[in-house]
Order: structure tokens, then sequence, then C-alpha cells
């Protein structure tokens, strides 16, 4: 796979506004105001993002403040968060500043987080019936 293809930069000294869609990846070291949708975000230390962003993972170094949907957040020493963050796993460097409400286990009307304890009490249940019925 050509790495060219799917990865995209804003260098630094770049502004960019708008909306971002089907982006592999995408490293930002400039300024951006958008909307992204990516499967891989990368801020930089100089980089700074405001808007939404959704993805598989983001590696936040610079500042960010928005709204934020992502399954693993990685903030960096040097990253400086605000707004809002919806995450399944969050990794927090020593001097990494969060001033944004946190949310841990966010879905999408997958039913991950809220089904899964419905489908144990269910197992539980047969289970208990299973003994009874023994």
């Amino acid at each position: 796979m050509d790495i060219s293809k799917t990865k995209a930069v804003i260098g630094e000294g770049a502004h960019f506004s708008g909306t971002i869609s089907n982006a592999k990846s995408i490293e930002i070291n400039g300024t951006v105001e958008a909307d992204l949708e990516a499967e891989k975000v990368s801020i930089g230390p100089e980089g700074e993002f405001r808007g939404a962003i959704k993805s598989d993972l983001v590696v936040i170094s610079g500042h960010y403040h928005g709204e934020m949907h992502a399954h693993s957040v990685w903030a960096t020493e040097t990253a400086q968060i605000a707004g809002e963050v919806h995450y399944q796993s969050l990794q927090m460097d020593r001097g990494a500043a969060l001033n944004c409400r946190v949310v841990h286990n966010w879905t999408e009307d997958t039913g991950n987080s809220v089904t899964e304890p419905e489908d144990e009490d269910a197992a539980s249940d047969d289970a208990e019936t299973g003994d009874e019925a023994s």
C-alpha cells in the first residue's frame, strides 16, 4: 500500500477550514478548523485543531478544542485539550492538560456497552434456568 495515498499532512504554518472526510490518516501541524473523520488523527506539538473529530485513534501533542469521538485517545505531555472527549481507551502523559468533559465508553447506537450487560444477564438467567431444570 502506497502511504502517500493514505496519509494527508497539513504542514506547520498552513491554515485550513472546512470538512475533511475519507482520510485514512491525517497529521496536523498547522491550524485547522474543520469537521474531520479519519482512521487516525495526529495533532503535532505545533498543531491546532478546532472542530469535531470522529476517529479510531487520536494522538494529540498540540491544541485541540471541540467534540471528539474516538476509540483510543493519547494525550502526550504537550497536549492541551478543551471541549468534549468521548473515548473507549485514554492514555494521558504527565504534563498533558485536559480542560474538558471526558466521557468513557461512548457508543454510536451499536449497543456494545448497552447490550453486553443485558446479554450477560440473559446468559445468567439461562444458566440458572438450566440449573433449575436439572
